[in-house]
Parts: structure tokens; C-alpha cells; sequence
């Protein structure tokens, strides 16, 4: 007998929200900076709340995974706690396949050595250029009891073709992993595609 896996309602839709600009007398935890959570839509539990903002020297995340964290894994990362975000500079959804201006970046509650986080992005040889020093990223972590929370700064430095005089849109998603659990996406799902390689299925995001 013939199975069909379902197929998310959100691959037929191209997502597209707004970010605001970060405003550094206000804590980022303010709702107007909170992304929606389509959790519902691509049959995920939705366990994090993910807010983000921007400015000219870059983008501003603080995530809050509201379940227990239970160990970190490298080289094995997804398999662990972790939280990956996936940018595109320049939000290329003609492009099938990944370009310079892509980066995919992972997350870590408790450091893995000896850093929070890291680019891991991987490039065609054509397109191959160094990756951003780990140092470079502005990582805050706190485990809870039942939860951990990150602040998280990627600065211009990071961002190939971070340009917003130029360009007020960014391709993105993210992954938020679990232990021995199923992750939570912010749009395309890593159960029905390979979404670090095919950054045309990330949502938009409009700057301002």
C-alpha cells in the first residue's frame, strides 16, 4: 500500500513577518519583538518562545525553551540540546541551492569547546569564504530548572551581505533541538526536507 508522509500546509505559502528594530532601553523579552510560533501548522509541539530584532550592527535574538535541558552533543549537535538559526543576507529564493550569503549558525546552553555557538555554515567552492570567529558571537546562557534561556548578538561582522541601506530582507528559519525529543521549526520542517541546503523554503523577514 502505497504512504504519502503529510505534507505542511507552509510549503504552499511563502511566511513573511516583520522585525522590529532593536531599541536598546527596552529588554528584548517586549512582545512587539516576539516571532509567531507555527508550531500548530507543521504538527510540532510548540516547548520556546523566540524573539528577535535588528539594527545596523546586527541581529538580536533571545530564545526561552520552556522544557527542561537535559545535555549538549558535539560533533552530534542536533541530536542534543541546541537552537540553529539559518540566514539569508539576501533572501535569494530563486537560488536552489545555498549561496554565499547564507549561514547557518548553532547554539549551545552550556559551552562545547569552549564556546557557546559557532558557524557552521557550508558553502560551494565557488561561493567559499571564512566563517565568522566564534569569539565574535555574543552568547548568553542560564539553565533553569525546568528551562534555559540564550541572548544571543550576531553582529554585521558575521553577516556576509548584511546590508540594510541596500536591502531590508532576510531568508530564515530555525531549529530548536531536543534530547531524544523532536525539534520545533520556525517554517520549513527538517522531517519533509534537508532545509540547510535549500534556503528558498525559509520565511522572509522584513526589516522595519
Amino acid at each position: 500500500m502505497l504512504r504519502v508522509s503529510p505534507v505542511s500546509v507552509l510549503n504552499f505559502f511563502e511566511v513573511t513577518t516583520n522585525i522590529s528594530r532593536y531599541i536598546s532601553s527596552k529588554k528584548l523579552l517586549d512582545k512587539k519583538y516576539l516571532l509567531p510560533s507555527f508550531a500548530k501548522f507543521l504538527n510540532e509541539e510548540s516547548f520556546a518562545d523566540f524573539f528577535m530584532a535588528y539594527d545596523e550592527g546586527g541581529l538580536y535574538f533571545h530564545v526561552r525553551v520552556n522544557v527542561p535541558f537535559t545535555k549538549v552533543n558535539s560533533p552530534e549537535f542536533n541530536k542534543a540540546d541546541s537552537i540553529e538559526i539559518f540566514l539569508d543576507t539576501k533572501d535569494l529564493k530563486t537560488k536552489g541551492h545555498v549561496t554565499k550569503f547564507c549561514h547557518h549558525f548553532v547554539f549551545f546552553p552550556e559551552k562545547v569547546q569552549n564556546s557557546f555557538g559557532k558557524e557552521i555554515s557550508r558553502f560551494r567552492a565557488d561561493d567559499m569564504h571564512k566563517l565568522c570567529n566564534p569569539s565574535d558571537l555574543k552568547i548568553e546562557a542560564s539553565i533553569l530548572k525546568d528551562s534555559y534561556f540564550m541572548n544571543i548578538f550576531i553582529p554585521q561582522s558575521c553577516l556576509h551581505g548584511y546590508d540594510l541601506k541596500n536591502n531590508n530582507k532576510l531568508g530564515f528559519n530555525y531549529r530548536i533541538n531536543r534530547y531524544s525529543q523532536e525539534p520545533m521549526h520556525f517554517c520549513a520542517s527538517s522531517k519533509e526536507y534537508p532545509i540547510e541546503r535549500n534556503p528558498y523554503l525559509w520565511a522572509t523577514l522584513v526589516l522595519g
